[in-house]
């Protein structure tokens, strides 16, 4: 192979904006982008949470792959320019990625929108799934106002709350390896982020105490998205979750907000049953692939 993989701790500025020319072009092909937020974030200057495999060929980026220590996890993603399919970059990169798996950890590549191609190619090298992750839609139109439990009061997020909140996340997403990690620094980050806004994140309090909350994010004008609805584990079943979900679909659509989405786990049963009895739908599968 005449341009080989290099396996790179940190990205250069130069290195950084192929990475993302790399995976605005595989967007355009395939219709998914082959990075999600972690990711993305870790591809942000000064930020050193992740390693990188990167293939560099005379006409530009031709494979990379973003590798990211979760737990017992080291996910991958993967992106391999079309004109570079089919040549073996892909499975190479893949090697490398795999093979700097640190011991007591396993490698998981993850395949965003669970095209043709990434099941054959996972396929072909031995792969199965282990996770499922769904996006579901919904329009915001005719949202019924939000009726919480008796002496459940929501309202507006304030910093005085975080410690409470990453409480309720840890304990409601335990089964959540990405999710359930979220801590201060992380929880900082993201709020640092350009999109964030105080008021687009709701709480729910009972007697003093947080019970839930509903995280709420503008993509643009049109699109919104449940970007994080978490109830403490103590209160599960009342009615709390229903009271958020409505509360923070009320509140997109205040803000024009057209439609929206969300990210669910594909075994989180109640969580699914929830959402469609509010009218959302899946409309694309992301697949989590570990070692046979």
């Amino acid at each position: 192979m005449p341009y080989e993989p290099q396996l790179l701790d940190d990205l250069d500025d130069t290195q950084r904006a192929l990475v993302l020319a790399l995976a605005a072009e595989v967007t355009a092909v395939d219709g998914t982008d082959p990075l999600n937020e972690a990711a993305r974030m870790s591809l942000e200057p000064g930020v050193h949470t992740a390693r990188h495999v990167l293939v560099i060929g005379p006409a530009g980026p031709e494979a990379y792959a973003n590798l990211l220590r979760t737990g017992d996890l080291e996910t991958i993603q993967l992106a391999v320019a079309p004109e570079a399919r089919f040549t073996g970059i892909g499975s190479a990169v893949l090697d490398i990625a795999l093979a700097a798996v640190p011991d007591g950890a396993t490698g998981a590549l993850w395949a965003f929108g669970d095209l043709p191609g990434s099941r054959a190619f996972a396929d072909a090298r031995q792969l199965r799934p282990a996770r499922e992750l769904l996006v579901m839609e919904t329009p915001l139109d005719d949202i019924r106002p939000a009726r919480p439990p008796e002496g459940v009061t929501i309202r507006e997020f304030r910093p005085a709350d975080r410690a409470a909140l990453l409480d309720i996340n840890a304990r409601a997403f335990a089964h959540h390896p990405e999710q359930g990690a979220m801590d201060a620094a992380d929880f900082a980050a993201r709020s640092a982020e350009p999109w964030f806004r105080m008021q687009d994140l709701l709480v729910a309090e009972r007697d003093g105490r947080l019970v839930g909350f509903h995280w709420t994010k503008r993509h643009d004008t049109a699109l919104w998205e449940v970007y994080v609805l978490a109830v403490d584990p103590d209160v599960h079943g009342g009615g709390v979750g229903k009271a958020l979900l409505r509360a923070g679909m009320r509140h997109m659509a205040d803000e024009h907000g057209q439609r929206v989405l969300l990210y669910v786990e594909g075994d989180q049963q109640a969580a699914m049953g929830l959402y469609r009895a509010h009218g959302f739908r899946t409309t694309h599968k992301d697949v989590m692939y570990v070692p046979a």
